[in-house]
């Protein structure tokens, strides 16, 4: 009976991938209807030009970025409980965030203008600060991990490394001007729009 449930819920699951993947496709500033988008997909001619260049060049790459982001970090997430044998465990403790809102929210304040303000080359600052925080607060994970022995004892530590640095980004916040704050939300809230 487990068996059949299980298969229920992975062909359920597939087909919502598919119907997502294709409303992604189907759905945007520009309206495409599916008989174009199918046909563009299938190598078919007719369409105009621009149509096949929205789907082709922008829509499809973005769709299986996100979906093979998205299986990344779920298989990572999974990686993680296994580890530590803890449902808890998650890639919260690490401190990605805390890097970029230190150069997002310092940014204005120190260098008078805002990271969010300089395209290309503030995105690379933000993907350089994002490693950056989180090798930094893996590293005190890791020094924390010579000195105790178990790893429920260890995921706590970084639990707790992680509201330290939620407290920090709420002073950073407070101090910040709202521009750099709504920069911020939006670096969280993830896009794949570039």
């Amino acid at each position: 009976m487990k068996r059949g449930k299980y298969t229920i819920l992975v062909l359920v699951i597939t087909v919502s991938i598919i119907v997502f993947l294709l409303l992604n496709l189907l759905l945007g500033s520009v309206s495409i209807p599916f008989a174009s988008v199918w046909n563009i997909l299938t190598g078919g001619e007719g369409d105009p030009v621009a149509w096949q260049n929205i789907i082709l060049k922008s829509r499809l790459p973005q769709a299986l970025t996100a979906l093979v982001a998205g299986a990344g970090l779920s298989i990572s997430g999974l990686q993680m409980q296994t580890i530590f044998r803890n449902p808890l465990a998650g890639p919260s403790v690490l401190g990605a965030s805390l890097g970029v809102a230190f150069v997002v929210l310092l940014s204005g304040q120190l260098g008078g203008v805002a990271l969010s303000r300089l395209g290309f080359i503030g995105e690379v600052a933000l993907s350089i600060a994002a490693v950056v925080g989180a090798l930094s607060v893996m590293g005190l994970i890791v020094l924390a991990s010579r000195k105790v022995a178990g790893s429920v004892t260890l995921l706590i530590i970084g639990v707790m490394i992680g509201y330290i640095a939620n407290a920090v980004i709420g002073v950073l916040k407070f101090f910040s001007v709202e521009e750099d704050i709504k920069a911020y939300v939006i670096w969280g809230l993830g896009s794949f729009a570039r």
